[in-house]
Formats: structure tokens, sequence, C-alpha cells
């Protein structure tokens, strides 16, 4: 404990015992006034609070308002900006001095990790899992570049650039999942009819294992246009037959 600390609690005790020794007096002083008990102990308190409450704001207003504006007149002396100065040299020495021996304490050297620890092995079931799921991934990519390949061979006789590039991210799209937010019909050349759009939407659509009702629902919305005159149940029922000469015949070899 510094010799300021020191100061400080000497003088907070010798007002606390003022302030007690004027709350007796005043007690004394209602007691004799044929006071009883009872009063006198709350005219007791009461003259402690009070007390302590004005030496709180005594100290307050000194120390906000009058102890700054003695201190600018005291320094304007060169004797007491001398003894400021001096002051202000120590207490930054005690401060260094404290900051010093909490670093004498040594550093905890930490054990190096073993090499279990820095090197993670994973479980045989999660190994199992991740090359079951790259296997499964790298089987859907191949599926899907031998429909895309399957599509771009059969349509560039039938359709423009654009709309062959459409057409294939549509099926990318439709891929993996089985319907489309968004869809700009696609137009192919008059000599496809309606059944080789339904034999190509067949192809694909086995070729993904879809159901039948959502490839009728792709190539309705993606061929608009070809399909305008058929309902989507019809396309579903008859998009496998044969009957018709066409010229995109059913192909289960795509995959």
């Amino acid at each position: 404990m510094n010799q300021k600390s020191i100061e400080h609690i000497a003088l907070y005790s010798f007002v606390l015992v003022g302030i007690l020794v004027v709350g007796v007096l005043a007690r004394q002083f209602v007691i004799s006034k044929g006071v009883d008990d009872f009063s006198s102990s709350v005219a007791f308190f009461a003259t402690v609070i009070v007390l302590m409450a004005i030496y709180a704001s005594l100290q307050t207003i000194f120390n906000q308002f009058l102890l700054p504006r003695v201190e600018a007149f005291l320094l304007r002396f060169s004797t007491f900006q001398t003894m400021k100065d001096n002051n202000d040299a120590v207490s930054v020495s005690e401060t260094l001095s404290v900051e010093d021996s909490n670093q004498v304490t040594p550093d905890v050297i930490e054990p190096a990790p073993t090499a279990e620890e820095t090197i993670f092995k994973p479980s045989e079931y999660e190994v199992l899992r991740t090359n079951a799921i790259a296997e499964k991934n790298r089987a859907i990519q191949t599926k899907l570049e031998k429909v895309l390949s399957y599509t771009k061979q059969t349509m560039v006789t039938y359709m423009s650039e654009e709309d062959l590039n459409r057409l294939c991210a549509y099926i990318v799209e439709y891929s993996s999942g089985d319907t489309l937010q968004k869809i700009s019909p696609v137009k192919v050349d008059s000599q496809l009819k309606s059944v080789d759009i339904m034999h190509f939407g067949w192809n694909i659509g086995k070729a993904f294992s879809k159901k039948r009702i959502h490839t009728a629902t792709f190539i309705k919305n993606v061929f608009s246009h070809t399909l305008r005159d058929l309902e989507i149940s019809t396309i579903e029922r008859k998009m496998s037959h044969t009957e018709s000469v066409c010229c995109i015949k059913l192909d289960r070899k795509i995959m």
C-alpha cells in the first residue's frame, strides 16, 4: 500500500470519527430535551447521513472546481512547478517498478503437440462416405456430359446456336431438379414435329431417371412453340410411342 492510499484512509477515518462524534452529541442533545430513545436514535442516524452527504458534496465541489483553480494559480510560481515535476517522476518510477515485478514470472512453456494431435486421421466411416459421395458426383457429371453431347449432336441441325446453348443450360438445371425457375422457349426447325420433341424428351428423361410427368412438363415449357397444341397429360402418355414417322428416334443407349 503506497503513501497516498494511507493518507486517504487516515483522512476518511478522521472524518468518519468526527461525524460519529457530532451524531452522538446530537443524540445526547435530543435526549436532554426529554425525547424517547427511538427518536434520539433516529436523530443520530439522520445527523450522520446528513453530515456524510454534506462532506461528499463539499469534496466533489472542491475536487472539480476549487482544486484545479488553486493548482493552476500555484503553478505560476517556479517552486511549486518543480515540486509537481518531482512528484510526477516518482509516480512514474513506482508504476514501472510494479510492472517489472509482474513480468519476472517465468513464461510457461507448453509441450509440443504429439504426432497424433498434429495429424488428423479420419475414421473408416468418414473415408468410405467421402469416397462414395465423390464417386456419385463423378457418375452424375459423366451422365450429364453424355446427355449434353447427345443433345448437341441431335439438335444442332434443327436449332440456332443461341437456342441450342439455352437448351443445354435448361438441361443442366433440369438434371438437378424436377422444375425450372424461369424458361424462355426455344425454337426448332419445322422439320421436327411434336413426336420428335416428345422422343427427345423421353430420351433425356430416361437418362436422368425422371418421372414421365416431370419430363412432359419440361419439354412442354421449353418447346412450347412446337408443342403448343398438346396438353401435358397427352405428352406424358404419348412421348414413348413409335407409330409415327419421325426424325428423332427413341434411344435407350444414351447411358
